[in-house]
């Protein structure tokens, strides 16, 4: 092995021993805006229903409510949002676009609303054209998802505090087979390198970091964490089609996902084509 070999591999085992570690965090949730394009009636409505899907939010003291009435366009319902301290904020996909029934977008104001502010937003069943309420059972099946999983504190701790005492939690990711495969189709153009090898090395990395910062997730949560239950997948697959199957498997009633993506203004990739897709359960997306 030359010195730059000896470097390579150096800077390798540095990479995998710098993982961040998990820190748990008790989320507080004192603050709850429900925003509707309905009246006064329907918003009450619906905090009660919130109340009694997420049973872990009971310390919540002031419930903020924007109906019809309050606004007449996203930047005034934005500036309104950010006159107060807020914690939550519960909505619905097409928000004033009933009438025009869309089917391949989350709205004008949900769109906005979770890239121009920090709030995380409770994203109700359904759809403009057709409606959906909350489940009338408390929330016990969450299941957490992300593409870049590790090191991400604040996913794992909305996940956890949004599910009742005794129930369970799931932390999920999956690598994208398309992606790997267009990559490892270029490996098999270089003579150099043995590509059937790498392909089971490189597979095996990318799904064990995953799972070894679900690992550290898991061991901190049973020791400072609430009263739930564990569980955790990883693998290689197509994104929607494994959730889907995952979120069916497992009977999960709320999905938590994170939206912003750094290298771009837009909602991440991934979880916008959760959200469009996935109408008949709630989503919590950071």
């Amino acid at each position: 092995m030359d010195h730059l070999e000896h470097i390579d591999e150096f800077e390798s085992m540095f990479r995998r021993a710098e993982r961040e570690p998990f820190v748990f965090e008790d989320i507080a949730v004192t603050a709850v805006a429900i925003v509707t394009d309905g009246d006064g009636q329907e918003a009450e409505h619906l905090q009660q229903s919130v109340r009694q899907f997420l049973p872990r939010i009971d310390s919540v003291e002031d419930w903020h409510v924007f109906s019809d009435d309050d606004y007449d366009n996203v930047t005034e319902l934005v500036k309104r949002l950010e006159q107060q301290p807020l914690d939550l904020l519960v909505t619905r996909r097409h928000l004033q676009e009933r009438a025009l029934a869309p089917r391949h977008s989350l709205g004008v104001y949900l769109d906005e609303v979770t890239q121009r502010t920090d709030i995380p937003v409770l994203v109700l069943p359904g759809t403009g054209e057709v409606s959906a309420s909350l489940p009338k059972e408390a929330c016990d099946r969450v299941m957490v998802v992300g593409d870049h999983v590790s090191g991400d504190n604040r996913l794992i701790n909305y996940g956890v505090r949004m599910c009742s005492p005794g129930g369970t939690v799931w932390f999920c990711h999956v690598e994208d087979d398309v992606v790997f495969a267009r990559y490892m189709q270029a490996i098999k153009q270089i003579p150099q390198i043995a590509s059937d090898v790498a392909e089971v090395l490189i597979e095996e990395q990318l799904l064990k970091e995953a799972a070894d910062f679900i690992e550290t997730c898991v061991e901190t949560l049973k020791q400072t964490g609430p009263d739930v239950a564990l569980a955790s997948h990883v693998g290689l697959g197509h994104h929607l089609q494994q959730y889907r199957q995952l979120i069916d498997a497992q009977r999960v009633q709320l999905l938590v996902a994170n939206t912003k993506d750094d290298d771009q203004l837009a909602m991440h990739g991934m979880t916008y084509s959760l959200s469009i897709e996935l109408v008949d359960i709630p989503l919590l997306l950071l």
